[in-house]
C-alpha cells in the first residue's frame, strides 16, 4: 500500500510538472489569505477534478501556501482538499448530492483536538469567458455554466494556456460554523448551503451572464411592446409605411448593440498588454476587492471620471486581469470608425448619439436596449460627465443615463443594482497638448483612424504610471429608499421630483469619483510650480512645498478612497523633469526648478486634478493670510459664505464644514504656517520661509477667486444681463485677462465653470432672472453683499482693479 501511495504521489508530481511547462495562470486572492504554515488548512474544489488538483496545488506552492496534495497539519487526513460535487453514475455525470467523507471528518476533527480548521474555496475558470445563449456551437475554449468536460480542459491547455484563472476566496473558520448550531448534520448542510452559494456567486462575478446573440437581442427589443408603439406611432406622425418605420427601428438597433466577443477581448488584452508596458511604467489598483466582493451579489454599473479615449481600454483591462467580466461600454457615435469601430464593437463598446433630442424611436430603442442590459446581469460602464474633461477637472455630471438606469431599475430591480465610481489618474494624458488647443479656441479635432499613428509617436515619450481608484460604491435600491420614497411606483412619481432625485444622484456620484483622487508625483510639482508668479522655484524650495502639499493632502482626511504617492522628494522631481518635461538648470545659488509658458499651461492641467484636495486648505490659508491677525470664528464665518460654490466647483464631499475648518487651522498650525494662541490666529513674519509656504498654498484657490469676482463685478454693474450674456461676457473677460496679464492657464477662462458658478448662484437664490424683460435681465437679491464683500476680501488690490477696468470696458 505503501508503494502504491509513493507511486501516486509521483504521477501527481509529473504530471504537475509536465502541466505547468505550459500553462501560465492567473493567481488572484491568495496575498489576501491569513493562513500560515502551521495551521490547518484544508481547501474545497467545487467539483471532483484532478487537472483542477494539480493546478491548485503547483499555484499553493508558487503562493507559499499549504499544498493540498499533502497530509493536514495536526490532522490524520492524507490530503487537504475535498470537493462539494462528485462523479456518479456510468457517465461519470457530477452532483453535489453526495456528501464528502473528508469533509464530514474535518467536522469531528474539530470538535476532538479543539484545532482551527480553515476551509478555503479554490475556483479555477478554463477559458475564462462566458458562453453564448443558443448557440449551435457552443465556444468549446470557454468556461461556461455547465461543468467544465475534460475534453473542454484539454483544450484550453493547448490552445489558451494564459487563460487560466485561479481565483482564491475567504477562509470558513470551521470552529465559528460549528459554534452557530449544535446539531451536526445540521452544521454539514450549513456549510455546504454556504459554498454552493459561494461558488455560484463568484462563477457570476468572473465568467459574468451567457452572451446572448446579438440578433436574437435586437429582436427581443423590437418585439417590446413599447417599442412596438413607439415604432406606430412614429408611423403615423412621419406618413410613411409601418414596414419603412420598422426597418429604421432596426438600423437604430444595430447601430447601438454591442457584439461583444471574448476571441475579440483576447486578442486585445494581449495588445493591450503590450500596449501599457510601451506606454507607461505601470498601474497602481486600489479598492478592487470591494468590487469583487459586490460583484458576486450585485449588477455593477462602472462610473468613472473621463480624462482620455484610453479610459475605455483601461477599465476592461484592469477588470478582466483582475477577475472580473469585462463591462459593456457606452461609447459616443463619432468612435464608430471604420475598422476601429468593429473592433470597439466586439470588445463590448455600444455606441450613442450626443444627443436624442427629436427622435422618440431612437430614444425608446437605446432605453430598450439598456434595460436588456441591466436585466440580463451584463455589466455596464458609462461617463457621466457627457465627454472628456478638457480642463482637469471632473465635470458637471449630466443625468440622461442616469435617468435611463433609473427608469430601468423601476421597471425590474429584482437584480441588486450598484453605482461604481473610478477614478483614474494618469500621470500624463496622451491628448493633453489637444485639450489647450481646443479651450484657446481651436476647433475640435474629429476621430480619425489615422490617430493610431499619433499614438504609435508617442511611444518615445515617457507617460509615468496610472492609478486606477475605485470610489466608494453606492447601492441604488438603498439610495433610492432614501431620496425618493415610492420609487417602486413609478406612476406616482412627479416628473419634477424624479429629476432631482437623478441631479442628486448625479452629484454624489461625481463627488464619491472625485473623493478617489489620486495624488502623483506629476500633480504634486504642477501645483506647487503653479503659485509662483513665474513658474520658477529653488529645487530645495519645491521639495519643501511638494512635502507640505503631501502632508496636507493627508492630514485633511479628504476621504478614505483616495491616494497619495509614497515616492520620496527627488524621485517626485525626477519624475516630473522626466513625464512632464519641467526643466532643471544649475547656478551657483544651487539648481531651480521651471516650466516654460507652453508647458504651464499643460501643468494647469494636471494641478486641476488635485484641487479638490487642496481647495478648501489654500481658502482658509489665503483668508488667514490677507489679515495678520484673526479668530477661529471668523475663518469659519467666511468659509461658509464661500463653501456652497465651492462645493459646486470641486464637487467637495464635507458635510461638517465647520469641523473641517477647524481641523485645516490645526493642520496649518502644527506645519508652522500659522501660530494659534487661545482664539488668536496670527501668520509668520513676512520675510519667513513659513510665510513663503503659506502665500504658496494661498495661491492654488486664486484662479477659482478671481472667477467669481468677475461674475459678481458684472453683475454689479447693473448692465441688465441675461444669463447667456452674463456667461459669455465672463469667459470673454477672464480670456482678456490671461492674455494681457499672463495667465498661461487656458482652464482659466473654461465657459462650463462660469456657467456652473451662475447655476449654483440661482439655486442659492442669490440672483433674481426677470423672466418678463425681453433679454430675461439678472438682478441680485439682497443676500449677495457676503458673498460679494468676502469673494473681493480674498483678493490683491491689483487683481480688483484689473477686473473691474475690464468690466467697465467690456
Amino acid at each position: 500500500m505503501e508503494l502504491i501511495d509513493r507511486l501516486k504521489a509521483l504521477q501527481f508530481r509529473v504530471s504537475r510538472t509536465l502541466l505547468f511547462a505550459w500553462i501560465k495562470p492567473t493567481i488572484l486572492g491568495a496575498e489576501n489569505l491569513s493562513v500560515s504554515d502551521d495551521d490547518a488548512v484544508c481547501y474545497v474544489l467545487p467539483f471532483r477534478s484532478t487537472a483542477d488538483l494539480l493546478v491548485t496545488d503547483k499555484c499553493c506552492e508558487n503562493a507559499q501556501l499549504p499544498k493540498p496534495s499533502q497530509p493536514i497539519n495536526h490532522l490524520d487526513e492524507k490530503r487537504a482538499v475535498f470537493f462539494v460535487g462528485h462523479p456518479e453514475g456510468r457517465l461519470g455525470r457530477h452532483t453535489q448530492r453526495q456528501q464528502s467523507e473528508r469533509m464530514t471528518r474535518l467536522f469531528s476533527h474539530q470538535l476532538a483536538t479543539g484545532k482551527a480548521i480553515k476551509i478555503v474555496p479554490v475556483s479555477i475558470f478554463w477559458g475564462h469567458q462566458p458562453d453564448r445563449e443558443k448557440s449551435v456551437f457552443k465556444l468549446i475554449l470557454s468556461e461556461n455554466w455547465s461543468v467544465t468536460s475534460s475534453f473542454k480542459k484539454l483544450l484550453a491547455i493547448i490552445f489558451h494556456p494564459g487563460h487560466i484563472l485561479v481565483q482564491y476566496s475567504a477562509q470558513v473558520n470551521l470552529s465559528e460554523l460549528i459554534a452557530s448550531e449544535p446539531d451536526q448534520k445540521k452544521q454539514i448542510r450549513k456549510l455546504l448551503r454556504v459554498l454552493r452559494v459561494h461558488f455560484n456567486h463568484q462563477r457570476q462575478a468572473i465568467i459574468g451572464p451567457d452572451l446572448s446573440h446579438r440578433r436574437t437581442l435586437i429582436n427581443t427589443m423590437l418585439s417590446n411592446n413599447n417599442v412596438k408603439a413607439v415604432v406606430q406611432q412614429d408611423s403615423t406622425e412621419n406618413n410613411e409605411s409601418l414596414q419603412v418605420t420598422e426597418k429604421r427601428a432596426l438600423s437604430y438597433a444595430k447601430e447601438i448593440a454591442s457584439h461583444q466577443s471574448y476571441r475579440v477581448i483576447r486578442f486585445f488584452q494581449a495588445l493591450l498588454t503590450w500596449f501599457w508596458n510601451k506606454l507607461y511604467d505601470g498601474f497602481d489598483i486600489n479598492n478592487v476587492e470591494d468590487v469583487k466582493l459586490l460583484a458576486r451579489s450585485h449588477e455593477i454599473i462602472y462610473i468613472p471620471c473621463h480624462r482620455s479615449h484610453i479610459d475605455y481600454l483601461l477599465m476592461s483591462y484592469v477588470l478582466y486581469h483582475n477577475g472580473l467580466t469585462p463591462p459593456h461600454i457606452a461609447a459616443g457615435k463619432n468612435l464608430n470608425l471604420p475598422l476601429i469601430g468593429p473592433l470597439l464593437r466586439r470588445a463590448g463598446a455600444f455606441f450613442m448619439r450626443r444627443s436624442f433630442q427629436g427622435d422618440v424611436l431612437y430614444k425608446t430603442i437605446f432605453d430598450e436596449y439598456l434595460h436588456q442590459m441591466f436585466t440580463r446581469g451584463y455589466s455596464v460602464e458609462y461617463f457621466i460627465e457627457g465627454g472628456r474633461s478638457r480642463t482637469g477637472r471632473t465635470l458637471t455630471p449630466k443625468t440622461g443615463m442616469l435617468s435611463m438606469t433609473l427608469k430601468s431599475f423601476q421597471r425590474d430591480s429584482s437584480r441588486p443594482m450598484c453605482l461604481m465610481p473610478v477614478y483614474f489618474g494618469y500621470e500624463r494624458v496622451l491628448e493633453v497638448a489637444t485639450y489647450m488647443g481646443e479651450l484657446t479656441g481651436k476647433n475640435k479635432q474629429t476621430e480619425s483612424i489615422f490617430d493610431i499613428f499619433g499614438v504609435l509617436r508617442s511611444f518615445k515619450y515617457s507617460f509615468g504610471k496610472v492609478s486606477v481608484n475605485f470610489g466608494e460604491p453606492l447601492i441604488l435600491d438603498s439610495f433610492l429608499d432614501q431620496h425618493l420614497p415610492g420609487w417602486r411606483e413609478p406612476e406616482s412619481i412627479a416628473e419634477k421630483e424624479f429629476h432631482t432625485t437623478c441631479q442628486r444622484l448625479a452629484e454624489t456620484l461625481a463627488t464619491r469619483i472625485n473623493s478617489a483622487t489620486a495624488v502623483n508625483p506629476i500633480t504634486l510639482v504642477a501645483t506647487a510650480l503653479l503659485c509662483t508668479p513665474r513658474q520658477i522655484m529653488e529645487e530645495q524650495q519645491l521639495l519643501q512645498q511638494v512635502e507640505l502639499l503631501r502632508s496636507i493632502a493627508a492630514a485633511t482626511h479628504y476621504s478614505d478612497r483616495f491616494t497619495i504617492t509614497a515616492l520620496p522628494g527627488p524621485e517626485i522631481i525626477e519624475a516630473a523633469i522626466n513625464i512632464a518635461g519641467v526643466q532643471r538648470q544649475e547656478h551657483a545659488f544651487g539648481a531651480t526648478i521651471s516650466a516654460t509658458p507652453e508647458l504651464a499651461a499643460m501643468l494647469a492641467y494636471y494641478r486641476n486634478n488635485v484641487a479638490n484636495i487642496f481647495a478648501l486648505p489654500s481658502l482658509v490659508a489665503r483668508y488667514v493670510r490677507n489679515h495678520v491677525t484673526t479668530t477661529n470664528i471668523e475663518v469659519i464665518e467666511f468659509v461658509r459664505t464661500l463653501y456652497p460654490y465651492l462645493h459646486s466647483e470641486f464637487l467637495l464631499p464635507y458635510s461638517d464644514i465647520d469641523a473641517v475648518v477647524s481641523t485645516t487651522l490645526t493642520l496649518l498650525n502644527d506645519t508652522n504656517l500659522i501660530d494659534i494662541q487661545s482664539t488668536s490666529i496670527t501668520t509668520p513674519e513676512p520675510t519667513s520661509a513659513n510665510y513663503t509656504s503659506l502665500t504658496y498654498l494661498s495661491e492654488i484657490i486664486e484662479p477659482t477667486l478671481e472667477r467669481f469676482y468677475i461674475v459678481i463685478a458684472l453683475l454689479e454693474s447693473n448692465k441688465n444681463l441675461s444669463l447667456a450674456q452674463l456667461e459669455a461676457d465672463a469667459s470673454s473677460i477672464a480670456q482678456k485677462l490671461s492674455i494681457l496679464y499672463g495667465i498661461n492657464s487656458p482652464t482659466f477662462f473654461d465657459p462650463a465653470l462660469f456657467a456652473n458658478f451662475i447655476r449654483t448662484l440661482k439655486n442659492n437664490n442669490m440672483l433674481n432672472v426677470n423672466d418678463s424683460t425681453k433679454n430675461n435681465g439678472v438682478t441680485i437679491t439682497d443676500d449677495f453683499t457676503p458673498l460679494s464683500t468676502n469673494t473681493a476680501d480674498t483678493l490683491d488690490t491689483s487683481l480688483r482693479y484689473h477686473v473691474l477696468q475690464a468690466v467697465t470696458s467690456n
